[in-house]
């Protein structure tokens, strides 16, 4: 054998990697990672998509081509709760979100899935190779033409993944560790000094290979090992076992961090219900609203002009849909708005899940005794009696 081919069989051999190995150190720095962030985002996509988009003419709510297109389809290909769940996911796991509509004729509006933009200092920026699925349009947005969403001016996940690359790191080493000091172990006693002939050498490595394989393998409901004379076996894997506790701990710490990142309960993330009103008022309060008043100030700007949106066209996106609450928490609070004249009876309905009523009286606003504008000599009496009421 030439000198090319022993340095071929040399590397060769310094070079083999078990790709079960491999790919387990790959898990471990990524699995983890990818398994938090995606909880954190279905979490925030998932409550996102029972809110309402609620479009405003005049100062009052309307159903007009606007409500549909966010709340049923925006296009022919994707339905509110697939558009609302992949604008979050852009949003925050690529930090942006562009939403355009193709064509001129028609309202359809669909997410950008890559585009290149040229910035203007003080000029409108423009946006091209905009592809949407595997098609690359043929044509530049304006800023005006599109809307532009920018969740903040650094990448909560590329920070996120900086801290894992030495989280990632620690994981690996505690499940090292863990298997070792777990693993099997055991001293053999007796005379290994024999003949170095082949005959002898293959009953010896058949004793520690075949034998001892079968004998140590943990699927094996039980095994015999045929220990020779002369040999004894003493077992010390005991005295190095490790707790899996410290790999927990570990995992823990990373949906901890997670969590602050996002501004996600972190026991909301890992699924702990213990508190779970006041996890989801936190919830809401630190991330449901404000991704809610950036998506719909974003919608404003975008589709209204100045004189339209003073005028009382507008869009408002709706949150007060997303915690369930108790039914008889939803009683004692519609009976407080409708006689406050907050809502109309049909409005209180709705807020409950139910349809609204043709009856006339459903859709006027009651006001209670208990409200009654007393300065002007009227008495309030201690009847709970509707005095007074107008068309909404």
């Amino acid at each position: 054998m030439g000198i090319f081919q022993k340095a071929l069989g040399y590397f060769s051999k310094r070079a083999t990697v078990s790709l079960d190995e491999y790919f387990c150190k790959l898990q471990v720095d990524y699995v983890y990672r990818k398994l938090a962030i995606e909880t954190c985002i279905d979490l925030i996509a998932n409550a996102m998509s029972k809110a309402e988009f609620k479009s405003y003419e005049q100062g009052k709510n309307k159903k007009n081509e606007l409500y549909y297109r966010l709340n049923v389809a925006p296009n022919k290909k994707t339905n509110a709760t697939e558009f609302r769940k992949k604008l979050i996911r852009r949003l925050i796991f690529y930090n942006e979100v562009l939403i355009v509509s193709p064509s001129n004729e028609s309202s359809e509006i669909f997410i950008a899935d890559s585009w290149s933009v040229t910035e203007y200092g003080l000029k409108e920026d423009v946006f091209s190779q905009v592809q949407i699925n595997n098609i690359v349009l043929d044509r530049d947005f304006l800023e005006s033409e599109v809307i532009y969403i920018k969740y903040s001016d650094a990448r909560i996940r590329e920070l996120v993944d900086g801290f894992y690359q030495a989280y990632g790191k620690l994981i690996s080493s505690a499940m090292n560790v863990y298997k070792r000091s777990n693993a099997r172990r055991y001293v053999l006693k007796g005379e290994l000094f024999r003949p170095q002939d082949n005959t002898t050498q293959g009953q010896i490595n058949e004793m520690m290979t075949s034998q001892f394989k079968a004998f140590m393998e943990a699927d094996n409901a039980g095994a015999v090992f045929q220990l020779q004379n002369g040999y004894t076996l003493e077992d010390f894997s005991g005295n190095f076992q490790s707790n899996s506790r410290d790999i927990k701990n570990l995992i823990d710490d990373i949906y901890e961090m997670t969590a602050a990142a996002f501004h996600v309960p972190k026991n909301l993330l890992k699924g702990d219900m213990s508190g779970l009103s006041d996890q989801v008022d936190a919830f809401l309060m630190f991330i449901i609203i404000p991704v809610a008043e950036l998506i719909q100030d974003a919608f404003n700007a975008s589709v209204y002009e100045q004189e339209e949106y003073l005028a009382g066209n507008f869009l408002r996106v709706d949150t007060t849909m997303i915690k369930i609450v108790s039914f008889k928490d939803l009683v004692e609070a519609s009976d407080k708005g409708v006689g406050s004249g907050v809502f109309t009876i049909n409005e209180a309905r709705l807020r409950v899940g139910n349809d609204p009523v043709d009856d006339p009286r459903a859709d006027k606003i009651y006001i209670t005794k208990n409200y009654e504008d007393t300065s002007k000599g009227g008495e309030a009496n201690d009847n709970n009696e509707d005095i007074s009421s107008s068309e909404k």
